[in-house]
């Protein structure tokens, strides 16, 4: 059962005024505008609807889910969102934010950024030294093997501060189930 109040407003920037942390657009009329257009094809979005999404996005500056590193889709919603609403006052923000998120997507594409799973090294992620991510890790296993599968080195890691390790390029598998590396230097 929801017991939140709702507060109506018909212009996002109205919302602005109230810190609100979540914002549903239920209706927009009218014939859409060349901004609502490009906003609509700069997120990637199909449906008419988008732009009630978007605008929603603008009225949304309090607990907004966009806040920390984002992904690509994200952080193109961003950029459309702020098409509309280029005033926004987190704009300064939430553009840092699709910044970091994109690092992060082109930390993934070029092998540097690996969470749970399995990697060829040489073809998914490169050697050298990576970093875990966070400042703590807890129930982390790790495991570095060569071309035949044997383990050349692994750590289960039930609780620690963030720490670092080394991928030779003689190894060919690196394997990572409950944590996150980032490759820091070769």
């Amino acid at each position: 059962m929801n017991t939140a109040s709702r507060t109506t407003v018909t212009d996002y920037r109205a919302a602005w005024a109230t810190p609100f942390d979540l914002c549903t657009v239920n209706s927009a009329t009218g014939t859409q505008t060349a901004a609502e257009k490009a906003a609509g094809v700069a997120s990637g979005g199909t449906s008419p609807d988008t732009a009630k999404y978007l605008y929603a996005l603008c009225a949304t500056t309090a607990g907004h889910y966009f806040e920390g590193s984002v992904s690509a889709g994200q952080a193109k919603e961003i950029a459309a969102a702020l098409i509309l609403c280029p005033d926004h006052p987190k704009r300064a923000v939430l553009e840092a934010n699709a910044g970091a998120g994109a690092a992060l997507d082109a930390d993934r594409a070029s092998g540097k950024l690996v969470y749970t799973g399995k990697y060829l090294v040489g073809k998914d992620v490169v050697p050298g030294t990576w970093q875990s991510q966070g400042d703590k890790v807890e129930n982390c296993y790790w495991e570095i093997s060569d071309a035949q599968g044997n383990i050349m080195a692994n750590n289960f890691i039930n609780v620690a501060p963030q720490f670092t390790i080394v991928i030779p390029a003689s190894a060919a598998g690196f394997t990572v189930n409950g944590c996150g590396f980032r490759w820091i230097s070769g």
